[in-house]
């Protein structure tokens, strides 16, 4: 147990900046505490489902009794032992870069900002807010959007020093530091498939758990997204790139669980899952073609550190795979 609240209070008191900072730093009159309440990422998810998951995954990691992922000898040949940990490298320099484009691509909200434009921003939120509720567009609301939008996204590192506060500053860590401890338990899972090493049960439900636990994050990142940004843009969950790419990195990681909980039924798993995408796509195809059209624009609009993140995870779950299946 002590590792597990070792993990748990190590994130859970750095994930404690965001809420504390918001509440020191912003006004009393901008009600900052619907900030915490609205931003569930920040709030409910990091104060409670990831660090009960890198508790857990301490457990997991530092007992001792399973795999060592940096020994040469869990890899077997030693070209797929550095190719892991260029692998590792990687990911995580791909999770450094989407974590702060994240950040940057799209507007955030007025409670990142200091001084005179924190001010305008609060007063134009509440103004399109109170617009959206009750239904009204004019040419005046729509200039009103495109300041906002303006004020609220910090399109650069330069722009974040120069305009943006503590919060900002909070949000990054944990966004940073969250980002690369999923990468890194994602990698872990990879490399016990890899290594073709039996595993406890008790061992594979706390992998598990900590898979479900950390999905969790899902739903809270379209409710904040919406939050901050349906009042003045429609496309908010289509222009949200980081939360499809944590589908796409959720669903390798399961196929991943899959493995290592149930390897005799992969193959029928991967069988059932293209047999059903490909159901999907032909029936969209046909009852509503306008839904793969949506997708389309969606791919040939997407930032190309996105693509490149999708096409690299797929490759890695690919090779994984593929290696593990010659092992067996």
């Amino acid at each position: 147990m002590r590792l597990f609240w070792i993990g748990f209070l190590l994130w859970f008191l750095l994930a404690l900046a965001f809420p504390i900072t918001i509440l020191v730093r912003l006004p009393k009159r901008t009600k900052p505490i619907r900030w915490v309440q609205n931003c569930l990422p920040f709030s409910v998810f990091m104060l409670s489902a990831f660090p009960t998951a890198m508790g857990i995954f301490c457990v997991v990691f530092f007992s001792g009794e399973q795999v060592n992922v940096f020994a040469v000898d869990t890899y077997g040949p030693s070209w797929i032992f550095y190719g892991s940990i260029a692998a590792l490298i990687l990911l995580l320099s791909l999770g450094c870069i989407i974590a702060l484009n994240d950040f940057t691509s799209h507007p955030i909200g007025p409670y990142i900002l200091r001084g005179r434009k924190a001010g305008t921003a609060f007063r134009l939120e509440k103004e399109l807010r109170d617009g959206a509720k009750s239904k009204s567009t004019s040419p005046e609301i729509e200039e009103k959007c495109k300041k906002y939008k303006r004020l609220v996204r910090l399109g650069s590192m330069r722009a974040i020093l120069k305009q943006g506060n503590t919060v900002a500053l909070a949000y990054l860590t944990i966004s940073f530091s969250g980002t690369l401890a999923a990468v890194f338990v994602f990698w872990y899972v990879a490399v016990l498939v890899l290594s073709n090493h039996p595993l406890p049960l008790k061992t594979s439900n706390k992998l598990l758990m900590v898979f479900i636990l950390l999905i969790t994050w899902l739903p809270m990142r379209v409710y904040m997204d919406w939050y901050q940004n349906y009042f003045h843009s429609d496309h908010w969950l289509r222009q949200s790139h980081a939360f499809w790419l944590a589908i796409v990195v959720s669903v390798a990681a399961l196929f991943f669980i899959v493995f290592l909980t149930q390897p005799d039924a992969l193959v029928l798993f991967c069988t059932a899952v293209n047999t059903s995408f490909l159901a999907f796509v032909g029936l969209t195809g046909k009852f509503k073609p306008e839904w793969l059209s949506a997708v389309g624009d969606f791919f040939q609009s997407l930032p190309f550190i996105y693509f490149a993140a999708v096409y690299t995870i797929f490759l890695f779950m690919t090779a994984i795979i593929g290696l593990r299946v010659l092992r067996i």
